[in-house]
């Protein structure tokens, strides 16, 4: 299998967890504050709720333009913008006493997530894009 293939379907995986574990988010946010070893009140699960919704929106946004007919490097783009946001935003709140330091493996999923689906967008922009 070509490298541009393997790249892509790593891509998909992101995508897909991406809106899988933001589906979780949004509808179980209590369980996921749980995990990440967060404090779990009305206001918190109701924001982490939010947070998951917008996390279901950017990996269903990737799954559609890697989907797409049409090479789609805004939308691909703006999703590696999300990984290395919520990276941050991740790591801010471990470092904030906001989260336990098991969430420190998400953000650093998040932040290996961008480069990958970054490194994808620039197969994009170049025209390297898949057989």
């Amino acid at each position: 299998m070509n490298p541009r293939k393997i790249l892509y379907w790593l891509v998909w995986l992101i995508a897909a967890s991406t809106l899988v574990s933001g589906v979780v988010q949004m509808v179980y946010p209590s369980f996921v504050l749980g995990l990440v070893a967060a404090a779990r009140t009305p206001s918190t699960n109701h924001f982490f709720g939010i947070v998951g919704m917008f996390m279901a929106l950017f990996g269903g946004m990737l799954l559609h333009a890697l989907y797409a007919p049409v090479k789609q490097p805004v939308a691909i783009f703006w999703a590696t913008l999300q990984k290395f946001g919520a990276s941050t935003a991740v790591a801010i709140g471990v470092e904030r006493n906001v989260f336990g330091r098991i969430a420190l493996a998400i953000a650093a999923f998040d932040f290996a997530s961008g480069i990958l689906v970054g490194w994808y967008w620039m197969g994009t922009k170049t025209g390297k894009e898949l057989d």
